[in-house]
Order: structure tokens, then C-alpha cells, then sequence
């Protein structure tokens, strides 16, 4: 038994939606091409509550299964077929129960606009509409229908998913009897971990850079009221490395998960309606409203920040340099430094240690907040500079991007600690085995919910289909 679960997971085996497979006329069957264009109905294989799966949904999940084995190069003995026809149920059930708890409410907008979009890749690649239409036997409008069901089935399914899947908590006595349950021979190795600390500097925003910064937000903010489209600009000058190749967009996601000042422009505007310049700690946005239903905000933005010159970004790196030279070893010299010279916020306080807050924000519990990084954790940009350094000793400046905020900084790092690759001990590893214990929690309270529902729910199955092999009881015998 290894450490590390897989989390189980049931919805979604691409990204994205893709087209309902074609379907099957009789003269197909027959291995001959029928006379005329027909619109057939396909041939349902199983009710699950009020939906129906249809044969052209499993051919469709059955080629998604195989592609995504390919990709990933994993075998399996379980038929693909199977398994597609499972998953389809599984995500039929959880969006049926979704829509009787009326979680459907938290539905992002923006689905015609993805529909139009995968609509006109299809055409593309048909050929013109027509030859989508004779390839799916259906007529446009039954194909944009089609996938508009399966993008809000597939949500529905996720939002149920996570609202099981959230209300599992743990404690430190679940998290010690998980690890007990771990034969000790099957304890996995914790790569080498680093403890380090730094100090950053940038650029003062003087108000020439901020000047330069709003100007051009406010030609680009023109050129949209007068027809352009956010998502294009966005695409060629926004400086948010997480949405500027996507056109901007952002969500569909929580609204708490964004600074104040957004939220608010968000909750301001109208669907389509652009926002004034809008100032933050990451820089100065525009954005663009696509929806805002309760929490759930699905938005466009385009984002700037200050550039600095040469000159300016010299003077830190000579300041960081002359730094360096002066603390050499010295821990307390660097946590001194810490308070007079770095920038940091998060970091400035407690003698410049860098936690890793993923987990925490994760959880929203700072416990799980640790200073403690494995190698492969930590970004590039870091991991060099600490990779040549021995314990107690302080790195060269150089240039690297705040993670949290995508701006430039520049800075120094110390290596406080390194700790060896050893086995997994409760004392030593508490956060990565609480997050493991979790996993594995939220699995058999998942599994449990499954079971339950069920055996509440309709559920019919084609004689045809009723020899698969499944996982789950679904013929309730």
C-alpha cells in the first residue's frame, strides 16, 4: 500500500464538452450509405432519473476513455466501454441530484457563448454546416442543444461532486489514524525539502509609471466601447499570465476567490458593460462582465503594470548585491536586513521565512501552512539559486516573478535548512499525511453518497447493457 491515494474522481474525462457522436440510421447499421440526408432518433441505453443516456453518448465517452489512456499510457483490463458507460451514469446521477437540491442556481453563465465557439470549430473542421450536419445526422440547432445539455450536466455533476466532497473535515486523530493504518514497509520516501528565507525588492510605482499605465488602459477601454473585442486586446497586451491566453477570462469561479476592488466593479456592471480603470495590488484592470449569478462570477480583464527602467531596476540589484556581501552567514544579520529592506509583505515580518501556503489556502487553515518546500515544488526561478547554495549561505540577486501577484522583483534568498529525503513520519510530515488522509476521507464519504443515491434514485438500464461489468450496484440487485 503506497501513501499517496488517488482521489476519486467520477465527472469529467476531458476539459472540454465535446460533440455528441454521431448517430446511427438503419441503413448505417446496415454498412450502407442511406439515399438522402435523415434525422434518426438514437437509441436510448439508460434513464437515470430524468435523463437519458443515449448508444451515440457511449461511442462518444468510449473514444474520450481510449484517447485519455493513450495520453496518460495507462493499461487496463477493465474494458473502455465499460468504464464510459459508468461515468456516464455516474455523471447523469450527480447532476440529476443536483438539479432536486437546487444547486442548478449556481450555474455559470457563458454556455451559449462556449457553444457557439465549439459550434464554429466543428464547422471548421466539417467543412461548412452542412457537412456538420450530415456527419451528426442531426440539424444545427439539435447539435448547439446537445451540447448545451452535456456543458450543463457536466457542471451540475462537478458542483454536486464538490459539494459532497466539502463537507468532509478532518482532525489531528483522523490524520493519526490514517497513518496507522500504513504498513511501514510501505511508507513512500519525502523528497529533500528546503527551508529558506528572502528579501525582495522592486520598484517604487512612481506617478509617471502609473500615468503611462492608465492612459494605455483607457485607449484600450475605447477602442472596446467602439467594437473591438476585450478578448482579442487581452490576448495581445494584458500582463496576467493566467487568463491573458484565454482572452482574459476568468471563471467561471467563486467571487470571494478576488480582490475587493474587482468585486466590487463586478457587482456593478451589467453582462457585457466594460468597468472603469480599476486599481489593485497585482495593478490596474479593466474588466468586462460575461455573468454573476450568487457567487459565481464568469468575467473577462485586461491587466497592466508599471514598467521600470534600467536605471531603476539596477539601483535594487545593487542594493540586494551590496546586501548580500555585507550579511554573509550572518542569520541575524539577514533577519535585521528583513526588516529594513524587504518588500514583502507576506515575508517581512518573520525574518523573510517563505511558507508554503498552498495547502493552507487550499484548506483555509494556516496550520497546514509549513516553511518546509520539496524541490519539486518550488519554482525554477528559486529552486537555482538555492540549489547552489549550502546551509546558512545567501544567493546572488536576481530577477524573478511574484507568484502571487505576477509582478517583477528582485531579490536575495537564504538557505536556512535543508532536510534530508527520509520516510514519512507523522512528526516530521503532518501536512503532506493530513492531506492524503483527507483525500482518502472524502473518497468513502463520496463512495458512501454514491451507494445511497443510488438506491434512491431511478435508475434503468437496456437489457443490451445490463451484462457490463459495474462497479456500482446500478441494476439493484
Amino acid at each position: 500500500m503506497k501513501l499517496i491515494p488517488t482521489l476519486f474522481t467520477v465527472v469529467c474525462m476531458t476539459g472540454t464538452f465535446s460533440a455528441p457522436a454521431s448517430v446511427r440510421s438503419a441503413d448505417t447499421l446496415a454498412g450502407q450509405a442511406p439515399a438522402t440526408p435523415r434525422y434518426i432518433a438514437d437509441e436510448v441505453a439508460a434513464i437515470v432519473g430524468g435523463s437519458h443516456i443515449l448508444l451515440s453518448d457511449i461511442e462518444r465517452t468510449t473514444g474520450e476513455v481510449l484517447k485519455l489512456r493513450q495520453q496518460q499510457g495507462t493499461l487496463s483490463g477493465r474494458p473502455a466501454r465499460y468504464e464510459a458507460f459508468e461515468t456516464l451514469l455516474l455523471q447523469k446521477m450527480l447532476a440529476e441530484q443536483a438539479r432536486a437540491d437546487s444547486l442548478d442556481k449556481d450555474l455559470s453563465g457563458g454556455l451559449d457563448d462556449q457553444v457557439e465557439h465549439q459550434i464554429q470549430e466543428m464547422v471548421k473542421e466539417a467543412g461548412s454546416v452542412k457537412a456538420l450536419e450530415k456527419k451528426y445526422r442531426k440539424e444545427i440547432y439539435a447539435i448547439k442543444d446537445d451540447l448545451k445539455k452535456d456543458a450543463e450536466d457536466m457542471q451540475l455533476a462537478n458542483i454536486m461532486q464538490s459539494n459532497v466532497m466539502q463537507k468532509v473535515s478532518i482532525t489531528y486523530k483522523d490524520v493519526a489514524r490514517f497513518f496507522e493504518t500504513l504498513p511501514t514497509d510501505s511508507l513512500e520516501m519525502v523528497p529533500e525539502q528546503y527551508v529558506y528565507a528572502q528579501i525582495v525588492r522592486f520598484p517604487p510605482e512612481t506617478e509617471e509609471r502609473k500615468f503611462e499605465v492608465r492612459e494605455k488602459l483607457l485607449e484600450y477601454r475605447e477602442r472596446i466601447l467602439n467594437g473591438e473585442s476585450l478578448g482579442a486586446l487581452a490576448r495581445l497586451y494584458s500582463m496576467d499570465p493566467g487568463t491573458a491566453r484565454n482572452g482574459g477570462e476568468w471563471g467561471p469561479g467563486d467571487i470571494n476567490q478576488l480582490v475587493y476592488p474587482v468585486v466590487e466593479a463586478l457587482e456593478g456592471l451589467q453582462p457585457g458593460k466594460v468597468s472603469e480603470i480599476i486599481e489593485t495590488e497585482y495593478g490596474y484592470h479593466i474588466v468586462e462582465l460575461i455573468s454573476l449569478k450568487g457567487n459565481l462570477v464568469h468575467f473577462r480583464q485586461i491587466l497592466l503594470k508599471p514598467k521600470f527602467t534600467l536605471e531603476e531596476t539596477e539601483k535594487e540589484m545593487k542594493l540586494l548585491d551590496s546586501l548580500a556581501r555585507q550579511i554573509g552567514t550572518d542569520k541575524q544579520a539577514f533577519e535585521e536586513a528583513v526588516k529594513v529592506y524587504s518588500m514583502d509583505k507576506e515575508t517581512n515580518q518573520n525574518g523573510g521565512v517563505v511558507f508554503n501556503s498552498r495547502a493552507a489556502k487550499h484548506y483555509f487553515d494556516t496550520k497546514y501552512a509549513t516553511p518546509k518546500y520539496m524541490k519539486d515544488n518550488l519554482e525554477p526561478q528559486d529552486y537555482i539559486p538555492l540549489s547552489g547554495l549550502k546551509e546558512g549561505e545567501v544567493s546572488k540577486p536576481y530577477e524573478a516573478i511574484d507568484m502571487a501577484t505576477g509582478s517583477t522583483v528582485y531579490k536575495i534568498v537564504r538557505l536556512n535548512k535543508v532536510i534530508p529525503s527520509h520516510h514519512a513520519s507523522l512528526q516530521e510530515d503532518y501536512e503532506i499525511i493530513a492531506d492524503f488522509a483527507l483525500q482518502d476521507k472524502q473518497n468513502r464519504e463520496l463512495e458512501k453518497w454514491i451507494k445511497e443515491t443510488i438506491r434512491k434514485m431511478y435508475v434503468w438500464i437496456a437489457p443490451e447493457y445490463r451484462d457490463y461489468e459495474f462497479d456500482h450496484n446500478w441494476l439493484k440487485k
